[in-house]
């Protein structure tokens, strides 16, 4: 037995189906919501337009399982479409009856669509189940990596570090216990888990970076684990899942995940109250790719966005509807004002009659076959009801005790009408003439004209079953009129509607064509950010090698320095070991009796000879001295000697 043929599986289907099928013209209006709220809060806080942009979208969720509910319901009610009837022999109403003629109309584009849909449901449900069985698969792959993650290749970080994300958190009034890890497998910040969130960084980061810098990082995950984002991005995963066919509801998930890390920042900043430390952050994991999946919580983000981000913290101004942003918002807008108009319900010009209790009558103009001449036609004027033509559903198979009226005409100022009918087993034909019954046939039989009054009795209740119905035909007749009238009042406001439609078209053409322009000129100015930041990159290659040359050089600076540094020391000990010596031969020249005082002395003392104020000396004192001086070969000492004094070594 196929399960799909049972009842309760179909209404599950044809409501599922539904569900999805309103949730694209609910889409349309939640972008329009979500570029309203964009527009109207641009200088709001970003925590306030978190907010909003959340109860959009948890709204969102809210009505679509509110539309699963009412389609729910009104499959199980059985009502199916081209099908429209009145069981039991109940009267329904001509309004009823006109908006019921209008949307099951099988002409319109919207009935056909609303049939294609009903029949395909199950080939809607199955397409879009084995999606969304995908995209949960990758979400519970994604939770598995997050689990390895947080069980392998880890390690564990200083005591100091840890005792500062223990104090960070408390500053954010966080109760819970935050781990901080070292992990091999990731390459930016990020947070993992609910119950026992843990952090975890690059291995090396604690160390490659200022201490304020990986302060503000942390604070920034700190901020995420402190608001209680992993949940929310797990209902935005599901939400992504389940309507991956709706551009309103990703762009709306996307928005937030933006809204959430500006949130993030400012509360970084306002515990560091230091936006340059946290903008060097930024730009320090600017060549960051995102490597991990969508339900962990990262630092680093996709290069636009983190110049967004440096942008606002720095200007303090939220990031405008972007060219494309402002493209899908009007054309979801158009959209809108299109499908309004295009199925906005219009009375149509003629109604439906309903059926009734049994007996049931129809009336169809026609000339009556029982008047001799031919007859000339006088067509009436619309008011009059007795020719205007009343346009009911198709009747079923004639039953017993059926009367069936068959024709009615105006033949030179009398009106005729001929009935017929079965009713408790006997077939009637009656022709009426001004009210009165001139004709008469029971079962094939000719009643002459002088008997009719004998059948009086019997054709009354007919007859008069027959006279109530003219009487709703009348009434029917001028509420068409009614709706007609309204009808034409649709017609000039659609008429309207559709000017207006053409006006915003052009509008959005126009959208375009800025759009394009404003694309070029962004990719103009993107190729020369790029070539500037080529040039950047040149310029810091040049400055980083500059920079290990000029290091080069300090080394090489200091070398020579602690070795002029020791030259300096040995100079100043052969100075004093100079003076000492110098002091010593000057007492013994004094004791030989050579001088009297060292003023105005100048000597010269070396292996050949001893000059004393330009006399040399005799060469018993010469070669005492030099003994007791000129202790190495080569040595030789002078004082005020062509203008130079002190010990010199010739070789």
């Amino acid at each position: 037995m196929n399960i799909f043929h049972l009842p309760l599986s179909q209404k599950l289907i044809q409501a599922l189906s539904w569900t999805l099928l309103h949730s694209l013209w609910q889409g349309l209006v939640l972008a329009v919501l979500t570029g309203g709220v964009l527009l109207t809060m641009r200088k709001a806080r970003p925590a306030l337009r978190y907010n909003v942009l959340a109860v959009l979208l948890v709204g969102f969720m809210v009505v679509s399982a509110g539309t699963f509910w009412l389609e729910y319901r009104q499959t199980s009610d059985s009502f199916i479409l081209h099908s429209y009837k009145v069981e039991g022999g109940s009267v329904q109403s001509s309004q009823q009856a006109a908006v019921a003629a209008l949307w099951l109309d099988p002409e319109r584009p919207l009935t056909l669509l609303m049939d294609f849909c009903t029949r395909h449901a199950s080939l809607i449900v199955a397409i879009w189940f084995v999606v969304f069985l995908f995209k949960s698969l990758q979400a519970a792959t994604g939770l598995y990596y997050i689990h390895r993650l947080r069980h392998h290749s880890i390690h564990p970080v200083s005591e100091a570090w840890a005792e500062r994300v223990a104090n960070l958190a408390r500053t954010l009034k966080l109760r819970m216990p935050v781990l901080l890890a070292e992990s091999d497998l990731v390459t930016v910040p990020l947070v993992a888990g609910v119950v026992r969130p843990m952090i975890l960084v690059p291995a090396g980061f604690l160390t490659n970076l200022p201490y304020q810098q990986v302060e503000a990082i942390l604070l920034h995950e700190l901020a995420h684990i402190h608001r209680k984002d992993y949940l929310v991005n797990l209902f935005q995963s599901l939400a992504e899942n389940i309507y991956f066919f709706n551009p309103a509801v990703l762009w709306l998930s996307y928005l937030l995940r933006e809204e959430r890390e500006h949130c993030c920042d400012d509360l970084a900043i306002g515990v560091t109250q230091n936006k340059t430390s946290f903008v060097e952050a930024l730009v320090q994991f600017q060549e960051y790719k995102l490597a991990h999946p969508a339900h962990s919580l990262a630092f680093a983000g996709r290069r636009n966005h983190l110049l967004d981000r440096i942008k606002r913290i720095i200007y303090n101004n939220n990031k405008p509807l972007e060219a494309m942003e402002k493209v899908f918002v009007t054309a979801s807008l158009l959209t809108i004002v299109v499908l309004s108009v295009a199925f906005s319900p219009t009375p149509p010009t003629q109604v439906p009659q309903p059926e009734t209790p049994k007996p049931v009558v129809r009336l169809v103009v026609a000339p009556s076959p029982s008047l001799a001449p031919s007859p000339v036609s006088i067509p009436s004027p619309p008011p009059a009801p007795a020719a205007a033509p009343v346009v009911v559903p198709p009747l079923p198979p004639v039953a017993p005790d059926t009367i069936l009226p068959q024709k009615t005409g105006i033949h030179m100022g009398k009106v005729l009408s001929t009935y017929h009918m079965s009713v408790n087993g006997k077939r009637y034909e009656i022709v009426e003439q001004n009210g009165k019954i001139t004709g008469l046939k029971i079962d094939g039989t000719t009643i002459p004209e002088s008997q009719i009054e004998s059948y009086q009795s019997e054709l009354a209740p007919v007859m008069a079953e027959v006279r109530e119905h003219q009487k709703q035909a009348e009434i029917h007749r001028a509420q068409a009129e009614v709706h007609r009238q309204e009808a034409e009042v649709h017609r000039k406001q659609a008429e309207e509607h559709r000017k207006q439609a053409d006006v915003m078209r052009q509008e959005a053409a126009a959208m375009r064509e800025q759009a394009q322009k404003n694309r070029r000129e962004a990719q103009s100015l993107q190729a020369s950010q790029a070539e500037a930041r080529a040039h950047a990159d040149e310029a810091r290659r040049h400055a980083d090698e500059a920079r290990r040359e000029a290091e080069v050089h300090r080394q090489q600076a200091e070398v020579h320095r602690r070795e002029a540094e020791e030259h300096r020391k040995k100079a100043e000990a052969q100075r004093a070991e100079y003076e000492k010596m110098q002091g010593e031969f000057i007492n013994d020249l004094i004791q030989e009796g050579v001088i009297q005082s060292k003023s105005n002395l100048s000597y010269r003392l070396s292996s050949e000879e001893l000059v004393v104020n330009g006399k040399k000396q005799s060469d018993a004192l010469h070669q005492k001295m030099k003994n007791k001086y000129l202790k190495e070969l080569g040595l030789e000492m002078f004082h005020n000697w062509q203008g130079k004094s002190g010990i010199m070594y010739s070789r």
